[in-house]
């Protein structure tokens, strides 16, 4: 019998074959078509087609991939028809859309089982390599999960950087630990030189800590309990850094511990911050000590001098006024006119200087005084220093208008003296008006009460307001209003205290008007 060609057999088994693939591509996504030896195709799916509408029945393959892909393809494709073993490459480009896509390529020889070989194709025992098929998966959103993980990562990384926070984590079945590159930069070490072992870990911790550390991993591995606190470390290069660290149990099913996970922060900075602060406040509260010694001794001081004025000045300022007093009652009258002047000069001047004693004492008085805060009747307050006024001069007839139902919260004694200063120096500095008026009054100016008093007395120029709450400042001569230059200081002193604010506005010749706030209760 004569031998039958085999050709004609191989041709009709590749598209035997060819069918079969189409049917079993033909609803998948992935991205799949055959080629022949020539790398011709032979066959391409639905979805093939629509990634590459120009696939078509004798396209060359390699032409459908990206540039930078075709040689992978080429290669591949040459092994798969030469040895028969499938290959394998990653390949992506941008789709119809504009997409970024990737794509497995998985290459299979296409053997025809019947043939036993001859020029057309390859034998390969019982088989012969008529041609490959070419299926392409999509990567795509792996690839994105992975460059989502690197990222992660790579953020991971900066924040423990930023935060000085190194991870680590102990197999206990294994001898070592795995630590993150910050923990390494933490402790100034590398992978490359340092075994991070429990034992190397253990040395270059701080000995005082050195027993805190090992009781409390000891806790850990038996009785399953975390950790959190404080340690110090030497660094190869001998500077110390301190830790704050945590450790967490890890546990199987059973109940066994299989690994710890734990995180250390160098807190070195704000260890060094904290010590800064602290001497800060330590040498702050020596100061004040300090400070507070100084004031309590000049407080001493000043009662010392306040009991020495209040006897030592005013006992032979009585002794002068009596002895004028007792010469005036035993000289003939009518006496001489030089000594009578003499005399009245001495009895002024005393007056006066007993006046300015009693002012520097009421001026100490209320700088140190403690303050005993009420709510005060201002309104009643300010009609009884009126009446004063009134029975030491009955000759005066001056109008006054006092606002009724004005209080605040403050030292009672100490605003009773208050008003008095202002009231009385109202009342004098108009002594010189045909139609004295005094007003005592309140207004509410952006949300905040202010109390003023006001009279058309003699006023002053704005120009020297500065002077006129400082001891000792007087804007008028002794001969045109009397007084010692105390008063007013002390008033600034009294507002002050209870944390308000005094100031005051004038004209001269058409009155003034002082003006306080005090803080609410």
């Amino acid at each position: 019998m004569a031998e039958q060609d085999p050709a004609p057999r191989v041709a009709d088994s590749f598209e035997a074959r060819v069918d079969a693939l189409a049917w079993a591509f033909e609803s998948s996504p992935d991205l799949a078509f055959a080629a022949d030896r020539d790398g011709r195709v032979v066959f391409a799916n639905p979805a093939a087609r629509r990634r590459w509408p120009g696939l078509a029945r004798g396209v060359q393959a390699a032409s459908v991939f990206p540039d930078d892909a075709r040689g992978d393809h080429g290669a591949r494709a040459a092994a798969v028809l030469t040895t028969g073993e499938a290959a394998r490459f990653e390949w992506g480009d941008h789709g119809p859309a504009g997409a970024r896509a990737w794509f497995v390529c998985t290459l299979s020889p296409l053997l025809d089982g019947d043939a036993t070989g001859d020029a057309t194709g390859e034998s390969t025992g019982d088989s012969t390599i008529v041609g490959f098929l070419c299926v392409s998966s999509s990567v795509t959103e792996l690839k994105r999960s992975e460059a989502r993980l690197r990222r992660s990562e790579e953020l991971m990384v900066d924040t423990q950087g930023i935060a000085h926070l190194g991870t680590w984590e102990w197999d206990v079945s294994e001898p070592n630990a795995t630590w993150s590159s910050e923990l390494y930069r933490i402790f100034g070490l590398t992978p490359e030189t340092y075994t991070a072992s429990y034992e190397n870990y253990l040395k270059m911790v701080h000995p005082d800590d050195r027993q805190r550390v090992m009781d409390a991993t000891n806790r850990v591995f038996h009785e399953h309990v975390p950790y959190s606190h404080d340690e110090r470390i030497f660094r190869p290069d001998g500077s110390t850094r301190y830790l704050h660290t945590w450790a967490h149990p890890v546990l199987d099913d059973g109940g066994r511990l299989i690994r710890l996970v734990g995180v250390c922060q160098d807190v070195t900075d704000q260890k060094l911050a904290q010590e800064e602060v602290r001497k800060l406040n330590a040498d702050l509260e020596r100061r004040v000590a300090e400070r507070t010694r100084t004031i309590e001794s000049s407080l001493r001081d000043l009662e010392a001098f306040n009991a020495m004025a209040s006897h030592d000045l005013r006992a032979p300022l009585s002794v002068i006024q009596g002895s004028c007093a007792l010469i005036l009652k035993h000289l003939p009258d009518p006496m001489p006119a030089r000594i009578s002047d003499s005399l009245a000069r001495i009895q002024r001047s005393v007056t006066h200087m007993t006046a300015l004693v009693t002012d520097l004492l009421t001026l100490a008085h209320v700088g140190h005084a403690p303050l005993a805060r009420v709510h005060v009747d201002l309104s009643a307050l300010c009609n009884d220093v009126i009446a004063q006024l009134r029975r030491a001069s009955p000759d005066r007839d001056v109008s006054v208008d006092v606002q009724p139902g004005l209080r605040c919260f403050g030292d009672a004694s100490m605003m009773r003296t208050a008003l008095e200063n202002l009231l009385g120096n109202a009342w004098k500095y108009s002594s010189r008006v045909e139609r004295a008026r005094i007003e005592v009054g309140a207004a509410e100016v952006e949300g905040r009460l202010e109390f003023f008093i006001r009279d058309n007395g003699a006023g002053f120029d704005m120009k020297d307001a500065h002077r006129l709450f400082a001891p000792f400042e007087r804007l008028h001569k002794a001969t045109e209003f009397e007084g010692t230059g105390i008063g007013l200081a002390g008033v600034h002193r009294i507002i002050e205290r209870h944390g308000g604010r005094i100031w005051a506005e004038g004209e001269p010749g058409r009155g003034s008007k002082f003006s306080f706030e005090l803080p609410a209760p």
